[in-house]
């Protein structure tokens, strides 16, 4: 009943592991009030002692009866947007039903109050006690739990002042009035009442925004305890809304009442409502809720809004529709909201029927309830067509046959003006009211009719007869029942050409029109044909040989036309038959005109030694030597070389009397012909000879008996190219002769070789390397392919003029163009100098006593030349620098000289030179030359090498001591005499 629980000592920590099962929106307080718990598990539990020793919200019947752990059920609707002020109504249809324990359930409205109390108020049934009692049948339940999550009121069964049955609807409200609040449960069914009033401890409305704050809910329950965990299976209940909510959470609960209480199952699930014609489910752990904002349903019962659809109209007699309602058949009247259980059966009527109009159902009857939600049953209004004779009749385009009976609504009715029947027969039908309609109510149709027969006509021919005594023509048709038919025989002419006699008719030529009849009528079918020939015709007839002439056939007469040739006088001419229109082999099924065509030819006779072929009339052919042709043939005898074989052939020179001519008589013709042989040349260049009186290039063809063609040696292509003759072979012997005459057929092969003219532009004679010989080379003639190599080598004119090649453009090729080779050259004097010296020339120095020198070249000959940086030779010569135009000796006269420096005075002197060492020095000092040599004052030295000398100046150590030893003795002299005066006087 309620969604929080007290154990038998509750401590702070037993309040706290209370709020484990308040229901929260969300599992993120779930997550912290759990990780809560596990930490308080761990702090030992101080006992607090509650006078109520039993688990609410169970009444406790004797205090003496062990304690029994129940399971509880819970599933509720909890109310988010309401609107709520001072009371709260709901309804619900109250079902007496029980678990194996026989306990039932109690159908709750709960409410929330703005100062956070919570009051419960239902229906229980068989409600249990702590012992495991219950109290048998239907009383009022209530509890009252204040803001501290706390029961302060029941749970409190309450007898109602009558009866309470299974199924009645108990309007629960609780209001608040005058500061109290008031719970109620009224039975709709049987008036009876329960109700309990209390203080309102300062609440002044119900409100929905304190949901869940101590697992309190504003909305609906179904609870429900088990001695065993129980999912689902719940027998249905409905409960209803004052008004519509916008906005409501489904919750299914199942917690086993241990100490502390465990939760076993847990689902909530939040909806939003835009109209009241859309149930929102839950399914867990077994059980079902659903509800649209108005209605909340629990246990195993669907809601279905059931409405019905007519097509084809409207309908207005009541439809019934029966279903299973927590077991019980219940009926409803279409359109209606029905509560029907889980897998149960809604039962449709098939037909409804009023009067001469009824409707059939379109769905499958009956129709499993399965789900929730909304159900469109269609049916078809139809109504009935009562006709006295079944007539065809097209329906919405579909030709069928029209009889009394019932037919849908809005149909297209059109009935056919006969209606047929398998013996040939029909009737005619004019029917009444109407022949064509729309059914949009029931229709009585009357049929008036007149019966007809067929009477087919078998005739190739049109029939001419009376019809009741009336001329007419007779065709098959529609006769009318005891209609008198007479045919006459009259021979049918349909055309000049075409005409039928009759010959039977049957089954006669008069009947009454009684049934339907077969007239057939034999006729024979005569055609007229029509023969035209310039000539007699003859032709078998069935078989027989007679001439063919202008006349009636009998249809399926046999012709063949003989295909006979017929000749002039002496052959002079021919008919021939080209063509029989439109065949030879006829058979007699139409009118047909014969037309024989003939052509008239004369002979050609025919004179050749070689076949002759003629277009005649455009179309090649070989004329024999005795022709037959067509009058008027165009013939025109074709130019046709005959080949004797490859190499000799005869050509048509003459044709006589012509060799185009339109044969208009018999004509004979002569041809007359020319001999010539095929000249087959094989050469690896063109073939220039002297032919017919002028040049011209000889190629392979056909030449004339006895033609002269003279070859030429050598032909000029142009000034620097040509090509030479160099070998001829006359059907395969060598010969040497340039003139060949055509008698017989001829392979000439010949062998030339091309040249180019190299020319050459130097001032020197050169040599090179022709295809590997050495040659002296000059302008001239020089076969393609030649290889062509120049050989860099100087001309001497004298000992000691010559000629250098600076460059031989090009200097290496093969002949395969005219080219012209160019060779620059530089005139070179040999120059002489007795012995070798540094020359430099043109920005190079050389080593040498002997150097070719351009002419006009300028060489600079070296006055110096260090060998280090204190040895150098001295070239002694009258001039350094030489303009060289002619060749040239010169003397130079090498000098070896050092670098002498004597006390810091530096000279170059040549090899051999003598230097005497002196410096004037003072009497006091002394001086010694040091350096190279180390030799004292005046002293002499020759110069074979680099020579550094310098003057160290010393004291003169005698001339000094002598002066010291003189101012000693002086001084000596000095004192002593100063002595000498000072001695005192005695």
């Amino acid at each position: 009943m309620i969604l929080i629980y007290s154990t038998t000592e509750e401590s702070s920590v037993g309040k706290t592991l209370k709020k484990f099962y308040i229901k929260t929106k969300n599992m993120e307080w779930r997550v912290i009030i759990i990780t809560i718990l596990l930490i308080i598990s761990l702090i030992p539990l101080t006992s607090v002692y509650h006078s109520n020793a039993k688990p609410l919200p169970l009444s406790p019947l004797n205090s003496n009866d062990p304690g029994i752990t129940f399971y509880d059920e819970q599933i509720f609707m909890t109310l988010n947007a309401y609107p709520v002020s001072t009371n709260l109504i709901a309804y619900v249809k109250v079902i007496s039903q029980t678990s194996d324990s026989g306990y039932g359930p109690a159908y709750l409205l709960n409410a929330i109050t703005n100062n956070d109390w919570w009051y419960q108020i239902g229906v229980a049934y068989n409600w249990p006690y702590t012992n495991g009692s219950f109290d048998p049948g239907f009383h009022m339940i209530y509890m009252v739990w204040n803001s501290s999550g706390d029961p302060v009121i029941g749970p409190v069964l309450l007898s109602f002042n009558g009866n309470v049955n299974n199924g009645d609807e108990i309007t629960l409200e609780i209001e608040i009035s005058n500061g109290n609040i008031v719970l109620s449960a009224y039975d709709n069914s049987t008036g009876a009442k329960a109700v309990a009033t209390f203080n309102t401890n300062g609440a002044s409305s119900i409100v929905t925004d304190l949901n869940f704050l101590h697992g309190y809910i504003t909305g609906l329950m179904t609870e429900w305890y088990h001695l065993r965990a129980y999912f689902g299976g719940e027998l249905g209940v409905v409960y209803r809304l004052q008004y519509l909510t916008t906005s409501f959470t489904l919750g299914i609960n199942e917690m086993y009442l241990t100490s502390p209480p465990q939760s076993i199952a847990s689902n909530e699930v939040a909806y939003s409502v835009s109209n009241n014609y859309t149930f929102y489910d839950l399914s867990y752990v077994g059980a079902y809720a659903t509800s649209n904002g108005y209605y909340f349903i629990t246990g195993d019962l669907y809601p279905i809004f059931l409405k019905y659809k007519v097509v084809g109209g409207s309908f207005n007699i009541p439809i019934n529709v029966t279903y299973f309602y927590d077991s019980f058949k219940e009926t409803a009247r279409l359109p209606s909201l029905i509560f029907v259980d889980s897998n149960s059966n809604i039962s449709l009527p098939s037909m409804v029927l009023n009067g001469l109009s009824r409707i059939v159902s379109l769905n499958s009857t009956p129709i499993l309830a399965n789900r929730s939600g909304n159900l469109t049953v269609y049916y078809q209004l139809q109504y009935f067509i009562n006709i006295n004779v079944p007539v065809n009749a097209s329906i919405n385009g579909i030709y069928t046959t029209l009889s009394s009976g019932w037919y849908n609504a809005s149909i297209k009715v059109t009935i056919s003006p006969f209606t047929y029947y398998p013996n040939s027969s029909r009737i005619m039908v004019f029917p009444y009211p109407m022949s064509q309609f729309t059914l949009n109510n029931p229709i009585n149709l009357t049929i008036t009719y007149i019966l007809q027969y067929y009477v087919h006509v078998n005739s190739l021919i049109p029939l001419f007869g009376s019809i009741n005594g009336t001329n007419s023509t007779i065709f098959s048709g529609w006769y009318n029942q005891n209609t008198i038919i007479q045919i006459y025989n009259i021979t049918f002419y349909q055309s000049n050409e075409t005409r039928a006699i009759i010959t039977k008719i049957l089954p006669a030529n008069k009947i009454l029109v009684n049934m339907s009849y077969t007239i057939t009528v034999d006729e024979l079918v005569q055609y007229y044909i029509v023969v035209k020939s310039q000539i007699p015709i003859y032709a078998l007839i069935n078989g027989s040989n007679n001439t063919l002439t202008s006349n009636w056939y009998n249809r399926g007469t046999t012709i063949s036309v003989e295909n006979i040739t017929y000749y002039g006088p002496n052959n002079e001419y021919r008919d021939i038959i080209i063509a029989i229109l439109p065949s030879k082999n006829i058979t007699v099924e139409n009118p047909v005109t014969i037309s024989i065509i003939t052509v008239k030819q004369y002979p050609l006779t025919v004179y050749s030694k070689i076949p002759v072929y003629a277009l005649v009339n455009g179309t090649n052919e070989t004329l024999q030597k005795y022709s037959w042709f067509n009058a008027g043939s165009r013939i025109q005898i074709e130019n046709i070389t005959y080949y004797i074989n490859s190499s000799a052939r005869l050509l048509m020179e003459k044709v006589l009397p012509y060799s185009n001519f339109t044969l208009l008589q018999p004509i004979n013709v002569t041809i007359i012909t020319l001999p010539q042989y095929f000249l087959n040349i094989s050469s690896n260049y063109p073939v220039y000879i002297f032919f017919n009186g002028k040049n011209a290039t000889l190629s392979n063809g056909w030449y004339n008996n006895g033609t002269e063609i003279e070859l030429y040696s050598t032909w000029y292509i142009n000034q620097t190219e040509r090509q030479h003759l160099v070998s001829i072979s006359l059907n395969g012997k060598s010969t040497s002769v340039s003139v060949i005459i055509i008698n017989e057929p001829i392979s000439l092969k010949l062998q030339y070789v091309l040249q180019y003219y190299i020319d050459l532009i130097s001032n020197i004679p050169i040599k090179a390397l022709i295809n590997s010989t050495l040659i002296t080379f000059s302008p001239g003639w020089y076969n393609t392919r030649t290889l062509i190599s120049f050989i860099n080598m100087s001309y001497y004119v004298s000992n000691n003029t010559r000629y250098v090649i600076l460059s031989i453009v090009p200097f290496n090729f093969t002949v395969n163009r005219s080219i012209t080779v160019k060779v620059t050259t530089i005139k070179e004097y040999l120059v002489t100098v007795n012995t070798p010296v540094l020359i430099t020339i043109a920005n190079r120095t050389v080593n040498t006593s002997e150097i070719w020198v351009p002419a006009g070249q300028t060489i600079l000959i070296p006055k110096y030349v260090n060998i280090s940086n204190n040895v150098r030779i001295f070239y002694n010569t009258t001039s350094y620098l030489i303009n060289v135009i002619q060749p040239t000796n010169i003397n130079v006269k090498p000098v070896k000289e050092y670098f002498v420096t004597i006390n810091g005075s530096s000279e170059w002197l040549p090899a051999g030179s003598v230097i005497t060492l002196t410096h004037s020095i003072p009497i006091y000092e002394q001086g010694k030359w040091i350096g190279t040599y180390n030799v004292t004052n005046g002293m002499t030295i020759t110069v074979n090498e680099p020579i550094t000398e310098t003057l160290v100046k010393t004291l003169n150590g005698t001339f000094v001591g002598s002066i010291v030893i003189v101012i000693a003795i002086i001084i000596g002299g000095i004192l002593l005499l100063t002595i000498r005066r000072s001695r005192p006087k005695f």
